[in-house]
């Protein structure tokens, strides 16, 4: 079958990006994060390698013209949507270190005998801020998942205490399942008269949690921003992206 010049460049950069997402895919899932969405990458291979099917049989030139208009329009929107999101969300890669009365440490996967990789990032630089702020008490916020042995919370107690941290510093929120209800139980045990909050979680993830706590009333929510793993950061990203959908959509942001 005929292939012409452009469709073979057009093979070429669907099979790479097949084989791009796949193994970037897979390379995630070795990481054991306890999410499943690597497998997105995953669908994201198979679908370039249909689209690869696809170029040697003409199907795109098969398909009635406006099929074609509407196909590309929706391609654009949606890559324009996800773009826009990706700008809000990396702006505040940079924020300023503010000064707080509370530090709120948002939760991720905890191990048995340490924390995930991601709130690892997170406890450290909870221990280098509560070091550089002594005045300073904290909440650590996270319920336990079914693929956890203890809460968030206990976990992240455990650590902080253990690299130095009073436990009278230290508050624990364990009943909550997300951000949203990070928040709301969080602000229950915010002590009276507190003015200004610091929500610490990683890059990723600074903006939409410090618009749900501003969402929830927090006061004077404002970002502590940890960094995280860059091998990671696309499939976080990605996943933010998501997240902000999501949660924008059901009015929590």
């Amino acid at each position: 079958m005929h292939i012409s010049g452009f469709g073979w460049v057009r093979l070429v950069i669907y099979g790479l990006l097949a084989v791009t997402c796949i193994g970037y895919g897979l390379f995630v899932r070795q990481a054991a994060t306890g999410s499943d969405f690597y497998r997105i990458w995953l669908c994201g291979g198979i679908v370039f390698l249909a689209f690869a099917a696809c170029v040697p049989l003409q199907v795109w030139k098969r398909l009635p013209g406006w099929v074609r208009i509407a196909c590309s329009v929706i391609v654009i929107l949606g890559l324009c949507l996800v773009a826009f999101v990706e700008i809000l969300i990396i702006r505040h890669f940079k924020d300023a270190e503010p000064e707080v009365d509370v530090l709120i440490i948002l939760g991720a996967q905890v191990k048995e005998d340490r924390p995930s990789l991601v709130l690892g990032y997170r406890l450290d630089k909870a221990v280098e801020y509560l070091n550089a702020h002594p005045d300073v008490i904290c909440i650590v916020s996270g319920g336990q998942g079914p693929n956890e042995p203890f809460t968030e919370a206990e976990g992240m107690y455990r650590y902080l205490t253990e690299h130095g941290i009073a436990a009278e510093r230290i508050l624990k929120e364990d009943r909550s399942g997300n951000t949203t209800q990070n928040m709301q139980f969080s602000k229950k045990l915010l002590p009276e008269g507190t003015e200004r909050v610091g929500i610490l979680t990683n890059n990723f993830h600074i903006f939409r949690a410090v618009a749900i706590a501003k969402k929830q009333g927090i006061p004077g929510a404002a970002g502590v921003v940890a960094p995280s793993k860059k091998e990671y950061l696309p499939t976080n990203l990605f996943r933010e992206f998501f997240g902000v959908m999501k949660d924008f959509l059901m009015g929590n942001m």
